[in-house]
């Protein structure tokens, strides 16, 4: 079922235009929904077009960690890709993809938050770490 979940949003990112009516509502339901690849393409689609988002776009209602996200989307879209060029695992800024494609060569659960990525690549080395 896992596979399935991922296939479909997968799916679902790649069909669905993101635009400034539909990103926070596409943005609170991939929180919502654990769908990190969706959330991610939202994030990208608000750091590339952060002064428009700025202007149309209301962030009360968005929850506190998801700034953290969105954040990370900014350097993310700053950063060179350097970095990974050079071998550093610099979890913080990879795509979920990159997080994900990690995650299974090693063993573990792909279908879980970012967060969670990160903290079981960064703690890969503990037997039966899994993503929850």
């Amino acid at each position: 079922i896992v596979n399935l979940k991922l296939e479909a949003e997968a799916v679902y990112v790649k069909e669905t235009d993101i635009t400034m009516d539909n990103a926070i509502d596409n943005l609170l339901y991939a929180d919502a929904k654990n769908l990190a690849l969706l959330k991610e393409a939202v994030m990208d689609f608000l750091a590339e077009n952060t002064e428009e988002a700025s202007e149309k776009i209301s962030f009360s209602d968005v929850p506190g960690h998801v700034m953290k996200d969105l954040m990370v989307a900014f350097s993310r879209k700053e950063k060179s890709k350097q970095d990974n060029q050079d071998g550093n695992n610099n979890f913080t800024i990879m795509r979920v993809s990159e997080l994900r494609k990690k995650l299974d060569e090693k063993g573990l659960n792909v279908d879980c938050s970012r967060e969670t990525m990160i903290e079981a690549l960064k703690s890969s080395g503990i037997p039966g770490y899994l993503c929850m």
